[in-house]
């Protein structure tokens, strides 16, 4: 109960924080760290090459995408290693085919929202917005709320 009580608090805590989470270049343990801190993970599976993943990581250095360390655990993910690629796909569901491919999921691994391709400010904030929404909603159905 005291997981839940603090998992709904987080969520009732502004987005917009300057203090990003370390990024964690591996899928599996991202999604560990996340479940076992509480928090909501942000995945970013990419390539170095990519433009586009380049301007989401640029945006997230610069703390105009802000993931608070308090909420968000962060995965910036190789596409070309078949092991990451085998667990995101198992994982997660994402429409589209241009990089970068972008989950955020609850602590336990549930998909809250995701996009594909690039993109500006606005639209990772609102990802982060409908992924918030989406947790909320999803630890009231866990809890019973309606």
């Amino acid at each position: 109960m005291k997981t839940l009580l603090a998992f709904l608090a987080m969520l009732c805590a502004p987005v917009v924080l300057a203090d990003g989470p370390a990024k964690i270049t591996n899928l599996k343990t991202a999604m560990k760290t996340a479940k076992s801190e509480g928090k909501l993970l942000f995945v970013q599976m990419g390539r170095e090459t990519c433009g586009n993943c380049q301007a989401l990581k640029g945006m997230i250095e610069n703390n105009e995408v802000r993931l608070s360390s308090s909420q968000y655990v962060y995965a910036d993910v190789d596409c070309d290693d078949a092991s990451t690629d085998e667990l995101f796909e198992k994982c997660f569901q994402v429409e589209g085919s241009t990089l970068p491919f972008v989950v955020v999921a609850s602590p336990d691994g549930t998909q809250l929202a995701a996009r594909t391709g690039g993109g500006s400010v606005k639209d990772y904030t609102n990802l982060l917005r409908d992924a918030q929404k989406a947790a909320k909603k999803l630890m009231d159905t866990k809890s019973g709320k309606k």
